[in-house]
Formats: structure tokens, sequence, C-alpha cells
């Protein structure tokens, strides 16, 4: 049993049934857990935040966040991931973001609001765990989207659920016609948009 903290609108949390987890979804915004709630039905949901996480002690095998622990109050998150987890548990962070190569695709990543350019690769970063701890890597990869699902995709992002509707119909608007002009030069139905996805595993020792 895993528990996605920070859940949102259940993006990681519908990766984790996939796998055939249970998943206990843990999200202090109502509106986003509606979403998620009626997306992923089989998760339990949890009308809450990181700094007070509603499990027993030693219940989960893993804390998960997906784009998500810089929200939370660290020192709280800490101490609750301690809690929850199970010996040998282990927490685990990712950030995925768009890395754009192509003018268009720097258009297409300033739509989101919420962006931020990824940290160049070997950036001095210590990192909050201690380092004999906690393992990280980076990973990239190629969304080969078309314009409707670059859209869906951007609809499940808590920036656009909580935006109002004229600036979010606006910015979709911009981001399908920016994606529909790249799949038109490629002669594709699709179009390829770089990411990154730099991921953290802490495993904790003693307090």
């Amino acid at each position: 049993m895993v528990a996605d903290v920070g859940a949102g609108t259940g993006k990681l949390t519908g990766a984790l049934l996939e796998r055939g987890l249970r998943v206990e979804a843990v999200e202090p915004d109502v509106r986003m857990l509606d979403v998620l709630r009626r997306v992923h039905p089989r998760a339990r949901t949890h009308n809450a935040g990181a700094e007070e996480i509603p499990l027993g002690d030693t219940s989960v095998d893993a804390v998960l966040a997906a784009d998500a622990w810089h929200w939370f109050p660290f020192e709280q998150a800490v101490a609750q991931t301690r809690r929850v987890l199970r010996p040998g548990g282990w927490l685990g962070l990712v950030w995925s973001m768009a890395a754009p190569i192509e003018p268009w695709e720097k258009e297409l990543a300033a739509v989101d609001p919420s962006y931020a350019p990824p940290p160049e690769e070997g950036a001095d970063d210590e990192g909050p765990f201690p380092a004999e701890e906690t393992e990280t890597a980076t990973f990239r990869w190629v969304w080969r989207t078309t314009p409707g699902d670059w859209c869906s995709y951007l609809e499940t992002l808590s920036v656009f659920v909580l935006m109002p509707a004229r600036e979010r119909g606006e910015r979709l608007r911009r981001a399908h016609a920016l994606v529909s002009g790249a799949c038109r030069a490629a002669g594709s139905a699709t179009a390829p948009v770089h990411h990154q996805a730099v991921c953290v595993r802490w495993r904790p020792g003693c307090p």
C-alpha cells in the first residue's frame, strides 16, 4: 500500500492504480480531490495535507509525491512520512517538467503559469535529505502528443483547475494552436514535446 500525498487531480494516483497498487490519495484542496474521486474511484481519498497525513503509524510501504513536495511544510511532512512508513519503506519524489528545445515548445511551456525551467544538469544542489540515505536520477523523455491530448493534460493541472474559466479557455486555445502548428510543420498527427523528470528516493534512517 502506498500514499500519494498532494495527489491533486490524480495523475500519479492513476499510474499507481494501473500497477495494481492500493493507493491512499491525500489532497487538501476539495475541488481537486473531487476530480480525483471521479476519475479514480478505486483510490481511497483523504481531504488533508502532508503536515497531518490521516493514516496509521507504519501503515504504508511508500509515500509518494509528484510535483508537490515543494509546497509542503518540510519539517511536518518529514515527521509524518517517518510516522506512516513501515520499516524499510521510502519516500519517492518526482518533478516532471517540460524541457523545451524548439521555439514553439518554449511558447507552449509559457502557457502554463506554473512552469519553471528545469535545473541544469550538474547544478550544485545538496538536497534536503542526508546524502547517504538518498538516491537521485534525472530522465529525459519525449511526449509525442496531439493538440487535444496536450490540452486534456493541461486541464488536469491544479493551476488550470483553479484558474478562472475565461483565462483557462484562452490558455487552452493558445496551447491547441501551438501544438497544431507544430503538427502541420512536421506533417504529422503528433508533435514532440521534450520533458525532464527529476526523481528522488529517500530511505529514512534513525531520526
